[in-house]
């Protein structure tokens, strides 16, 4: 007599033999001791976990000639010519090989003819979401209304390929992965039913491979005993499966975690030498990084870890003790990404080594409330006054400097009069650059210029009249390098001239990205309608792209003629000029300081420094009433 696998020696003849889904059995039980059976069934869930089983069980429940509870007896003619697929009144159809409309229209045909032996004709269809949309189609009507003695039981793995057309004429039991622990139960008594040796580690290690697959697990169970006779022991079931032991695997991930690239290549250089598939790999990696970011996030403690062993549990926790969520969320990102390029690359282990690399590489995040903390304290170990610690506030109606006597001494002191001096730059050259917010326009938007009166705006007006030229276009028409005063500083340098700042303003308001580059630049000349721009950091050629350069000239030619052209100077400017971010940095710090002088002059505040000897004024902030 030929050997029958365990899968099928074991499979279950009545309700209370299906493990794991106890919910289905008494409700299939129930209706066939009630008489209340539906003319058509739907039973769907992954390979394994007892859907044909289940159907074979109802149909001898059925056509039972001694019903037990609902159960069938196992023991009548009916029974037993059902168990051995020998009843002419009991039809298993693969929809796999049947899918035709043309096998739909035999089955049709059929049904009509009253059984030969048996209570009902039953009809399983195996797989059925492999039938095609036709055969779908030409089976509703049947379906629907079928003769009195006729049975529909429909399985499948993938229910979301049927129509609903289909889903809304049967009644649906969608069957559930068997748990891990219950399934090593079941394989525990198996074995013992069996007088077979395996440990109990080794089959809780076979129902994880089985995914909730109860044939899986029994076929895994025949393949190491035909490798090891009736024992085996735990690492000859590791080996003739291909699974990775648990130390093994903690091993691995716990060298990735703590950075430790050379025990994590050794390590996998040890599962490639034992054969594992990288995919697989690769998936069990994505599914250990998940677990303990759910340990990290809800507890080691929550239903969600049911199907772990308890020694799995605690290996889970004490990794996830050891790293961040952050550091996860980056593992798990390259993971992903490593993916992806595998599925493209013909060099499958290189794209795994080099992620290996990437992952034990990684610097730990630091988060904000961090970042700050350790700002404050250097600025606390270096001295620095606490206001540097402070947001700039800045008046939103006047941006100007105030009309104090102090300040308007400084200012005439710093900035001589535009009318006798004449704005002059130069360019000299650099590698620095200056902030990425000027060439990636998916970056938040530049600050607005400050705000200057109407008239400001005026002389860059499209197609202006000749006598209405401004003094800025004046004085770069006359434009001489002679005029330079390069040893002034920038902080104290010339103000941009009105004419400039109003320009700024409406390329601003027209494009964030463009508006940017303005306030960051310098106009060196303005000869025979060319307009001459560049940096006192960085390089036009990094900072300004092609299409930032088509735009900002299609900008100067609406404002200030179509004649203008812009040329861009490469090279560090040592200018003079105040670019506009500094201009407003400048008239900030101007303003901090005439507040503080007002502050120090008061004589409330006076009187306080005299009650409390040696203190002093350490912050001045402005806030608008």
């Amino acid at each position: 007599m030929s050997y029958v696998v365990l899968a099928r020696k074991l499979r279950p003849n009545r309700f209370e033999d299906l493990i794991g889904q106890e919910t289905i059995s008494r409700t299939l039980r129930n209706a066939v001791t009630s008489g209340r059976v539906a003319h058509a069934f739907l039973f769907s869930g992954s390979r394994g976990v007892g859907k044909t089983s289940a159907a074979r069980i109802l149909t001898k429940a059925l056509n039972c000639l001694a019903p037990e509870d609902g159960n069938p007896c196992g023991k009548c003619g009916n029974c037993i010519e059902i168990t051995e697929n020998a009843s002419p009144d009991v039809y298993e159809i693969d929809a796999a090989s049947n899918r035709g409309i043309e096998n739909i229209r035999e089955l049709r045909d059929n049904v009509q003819y009253a059984p030969a032996q048996c209570r009902y004709k039953v009809y399983i269809i195996d797989e059925a979401h492999m039938l095609t949309l036709e055969s779908f189609n030409a089976l509703l009507k049947t379906l629907e209304e079928p003769p009195s003695h006729v049975k529909f039981i429909l399985a499948t793995t993938d229910p979301h390929k049927l129509p609903q057309t289909i889903i809304s004429r049967c009644q649906r039991y969608d069957f559930v992965r068997v748990p891990l622990q219950q399934m090593a139960d079941f394989l525990e008594k198996v074995t013992v039913a069996e007088q077979l040796s395996i440990s109990r580690r080794a089959l809780e290690i076979i129902s994880r491979q089985a995914v909730g697959g109860m044939r899986d697990a029994l076929t895994m169970i025949d393949q190491v005993l035909s490798f090891t006779g009736d024992s085996a022991k735990d690492e000859e079931v590791l080996e003739i499966l291909g699974i990775v032991d648990s130390d093994s695997r903690f091993a691995f991930l716990e060298s990735l975690i703590g950075s430790r690239a050379d025990e994590a290549m050794t390590h996998f250089q040890n599962l490639q030498d034992h054969g594992h598939d990288l995919h697989e790999l690769l998936a069990q990696l994505l599914k250990e990084v998940k677990t303990l970011s759910l340990i990290q996030a809800v507890g080691a403690e929550s239903v969600l870890f049911q199907d772990y062993t308890r020694d799995d549990v605690n290996s889970y926790t004490k990794l996830a003790g050891e790293t961040t969520s952050s550091r996860l969320q980056q593992i798990f990102d390259i993971l992903l990404d490593l993916e992806e390029r595998m599925k493209r690359s013909t060099h499958a282990r290189t794209c795994f080594e080099m992620a290996l690399l990437q992952i034990v590489s990684l610097q730990p995040l630091v988060g904000v409330p961090e970042l700050l903390k350790e700002i404050r304290k250097l600025r606390k170990d270096s001295g620095d006054s606490p206001s540097s610690e402070t947001a700039l506030e800045t008046n939103q109606q006047n941006h100007s400097v105030p009309d104090s006597p102090s300040l308007r001494d400084k200012q005439e002191e710093s900035k001589p009069e535009v009318e006798e001096n004449k704005v002059s730059m130069v360019a000299e050259s650099t590698g620095s650059k200056i902030t990425s917010m000027l060439r990636d326009d998916s970056r938040k938007e530049v600050p607005k210029t400050v705000p200057l009166p109407q008239e400001a705006v005026a002389p860059f007006e499209q197609n202006p009249e000749p006598a209405e030229t401004s003094a800025f276009v004046e004085e770069q028409q006359n434009f001489s390098s002679s005029d330079i005063d390069k040893s002034a500083e920038p902080s104290q340098g010339l103000s941009p001239p009105p004419e400039w700042v109003g320009f700024a303003e409406k390329i601003q308001k027209r494009s964030s990205i463009l508006g940017g580059l303005i306030r960051n630049a310098v106009p060196t000349s303005w000869k025979d309608g060319v307009l001459k721009l560049g940096f006192k950091s960085g390089q036009p050629s990094d900072l300004v792209g092609d299409e930032n350069r088509n735009n900002l000239e299609s900008l100067v030619r609406e404002f200030a003629g179509p004649e203008v052209q812009v040329e861009w100077v490469e090279g560090k400017l040592d200018s003079t000029l105040r670019t506009l971010i500094e201009e407003e940095r400048y008239l900030h710090q101007q303003l901090q300081q005439s507040r503080r002088e007002e502050a120090e002059s008061h004589p409330l505040v006076q009187e306080v420094l005299k009650i409390f000897t040696g203190s002093s004024i350490n912050a001045v902030h402005l806030s608008q009433a």
